[in-house]
């Protein structure tokens, strides 16, 4: 039994947690996709240990291909380890996750969450900084990023010893004359209210003097001081700035699509937001494909709760297209006898997503009907007619917000 008498009160998962791995690639990603549905509602409700389960159970089915998404299940139970108090494990999902894809900006935000509960702020501001890099305008990046600015200027650091104060102070000579014609040592004590006794003594620094050397020339300076060899000087070679001849050579090229005014591709954000959702709205209403089992035909109505934002970037001379939206696609399934209705609920629809969005279906006749268990079998399923039009609909979403 999958994790033994812990599993007991995920029961209700026992169709997914229990049983050997498939092995047929549908029904893997089939298996997959219902994992990663039911971890995210689980976390979404707050039932942190059943969707760290879920999620472990995930990346052990997907081990067979650990480069398609699993960096986003490491990413996921991530966050729910952070939340359930096991910051060091959240922090090590954080790590495998940005190890798969160091282009998931998520995957750094994790990190970073992990890295502030351990109270180690510096880094992660170091690991925000490239999740900014990837999605300068993330509004969850830049708020923890502000916040943890904030906790570093309090971290407290590492206590310095004292210095212990020196009572006496001596230069310490040589002694290379014999004694008849050694240097006479002048010596002055000054007493006060004590009989402590404080000793200056002055010396000729010709000789050996500690924290001291002498040079060729017969200079005396610090042992800190560095004089340069006629070889090193070689090695180093003409390092005085040159006038540049041809200025074409170091011109920097401006990225294509950016303003006339940036010169030096310096970060620079258009925003795309309204054009993003209209064309959202229009790419996904209306969709429809036939059932796929039995007769029928799934069909898109309308979009509600449309949130989120799109915006173009230059950054480091790169564009960047980013989008981050959630919303609720409303879908009926039209029969014979009769019709179905549901909703597709878009809980993650973004530019670093790769394609793979976060989905749940929701229909709520799905155990009181034959057609309400269809239609969320054609809403669930990525494999099924629906799903791979629709699909195909937001990957021309994406195609044409690369052309701007």
């Amino acid at each position: 039994m999958f994790g033994g008498d812990a599993a007991l009160p995920f029961s209700r998962h026992s169709d997914v947690l229990h049983g050997p791995v498939p092995t047929n690639p549908t029904d893997i990603e089939n298996l997959v996709a219902e994992l990663k549905r039911r971890g995210n509602a689980a976390f979404q409700q707050k039932a942190l240990e059943e969707a760290e389960v879920l999620y472990t159970r995930a990346i052990t089915v997907n081990e067979s291909d650990p480069l398609h998404n699993q960096h986003i299940f490491f990413a996921n139970r991530s966050a729910a380890r952070c939340s359930m108090g096991k910051f060091e494990k959240a922090l090590e999902d954080a790590d495998a996750c940005v190890a798969l894809d160091a282009t998931y900006a998520k995957g750094f935000f994790r990190k970073a969450q992990a890295l502030v509960k351990l109270e180690r702020y510096k880094e992660a501001l170091t690991v925000l900084d490239n999740a900014k890099a990837l999605e300068p305008s993330n509004k969850s990046v830049t708020t923890l990023y502000s916040k943890v600015q904030e906790l570093s200027k309090k971290e407290k650091e590492a206590p310095v010893a004292p210095t212990p104060k020196k009572v006496m102070t001596r230069v310490e000579v040589a002694d290379t004359k014999t004694n008849s014609s050694s240097t006479a040592v002048s010596r002055t004590s000054a007493t006060a209210d004590t009989s402590s006794t404080v000793t200056d003594d002055d010396a000729d620094l010709g000789g050996h003097v500690r924290g001291y050397k002498k040079l060729a020339d017969g200079r005396v300076t610090t042992f800190f001081n560095n004089e340069l060899t006629e070889e090193a000087k070689q090695l180093i070679g003409d390092i005085a700035p040159k006038k540049v001849e041809d200025p074409n050579k170091v011109q920097i090229k401006n990225v294509d699509g950016g303003s006339a005014w940036n010169q030096g591709n310096t970060f620079e954000e258009k925003d795309m937001t309204t054009w993003a959702k209209e064309k959202l709205n229009k790419v996904v209403s209306g969709v429809s494909a036939p059932l796929g089992s039995g007769e029928g035909v799934v069909a898109s109505l309308e979009v509600k709760n449309l949130e989120g934002d799109a915006s173009i970037a230059v950054v480091r001379g790169a564009k960047r297209y980013i989008f981050d939206f959630t919303f609720t696609l409303v879908v009926s399934l039209k029969q014979a006898e009769g019709s179905v209705d549901g909703e597709l609920r878009f809980l993650d629809l973004s530019s670093d997503c790769g394609g793979d969005y976060d989905v749940e279906a929701v229909v709520p006749s799905r155990y009181q009907s034959a057609s309400g268990k269809a239609l969320h079998a054609a809403l669930n399923t990525s494999s099924s007619p629906f799903r791979k039009a629709l699909a195909a609909e937001l990957a021309k979403f994406v195609e044409e917000y690369h052309t701007f």
